[in-house]
């Protein structure tokens, strides 16, 4: 007769651990890295004469947002490896990394949101600074104008569900790269046995 090993359900079990604390907390601080970084560069753009450039302070601050918030797949990794268990397959590093791209956007989202209460002129006056700096341009007048028309839509007409339906999958497919980046740089590697 065959004897068989009892299952180890506590060392699986271990093994999975619970990831929502390191999704939370790593996603709550790149939420706020990215409203800080994303605030910042709009005030920048505000207080700035018009250039007429392309590459103004809120064109810039896009790019440092995304690359700032994308590593927070990485980062909740790294979070999961080190606080729960080293052992971590690619899927589960995934979906941390997905699960903290959607946090950074809700989070954000309700930051934004709640900045705009403290100060509601905000938006308007980001918008006014957008449109001296595209009149500047040395362009034709058709283009100008629906250049302007184009970014007024993109700052004012943008819903909290856009912002959601939006940003969460692309941040989300960010993070899930970088998530599985970061099984790769920090789960424990298991040892092949010949």
């Amino acid at each position: 007769m065959q004897q068989t090993d009892p299952v180890n359900y506590e060392n699986s079990s271990a093994q999975e651990g619970n990831y929502w604390p390191s999704v939370l907390i790593i996603g709550g601080i790149f939420s706020l890295i990215g409203f800080v970084i994303n605030i910042a560069f709009g005030y920048i753009q505000i207080g700035s004469e018009p250039t007429g450039s392309l590459f103004s302070p809120l064109m810039m601050s896009s790019v440092v947002v995304c690359l700032a918030t994308c590593v927070g797949g990485l980062v909740a990794v790294w979070h999961f490896t080190k606080d729960v268990s080293a052992h971590l397959k690619m899927g589960r590093g995934a979906l941390i990394g997905f699960l903290t791209g959607a946090v950074i956007v809700v989070a954000s989202t309700l930051l934004n949101e709640l900045w705009l209460t403290i100060d509601p002129d905000y938006t308007e006056k980001l918008l006014e600074s957008v449109i001296e700096n595209v009149e500047a341009m040395d362009l034709p007048a058709d283009t100008r104008d629906q250049m302007i028309d184009q970014m007024a839509a993109g700052i004012t007409d943008t819903s909290i569900t856009q912002q959601l339906f939006l940003g969460i999958p692309i941040t989300g497919i960010l993070n899930l790269l970088t998530g599985m980046l970061g099984v790769k740089l920090f789960a424990a590697k298991e040892e092949e046995t010949f």
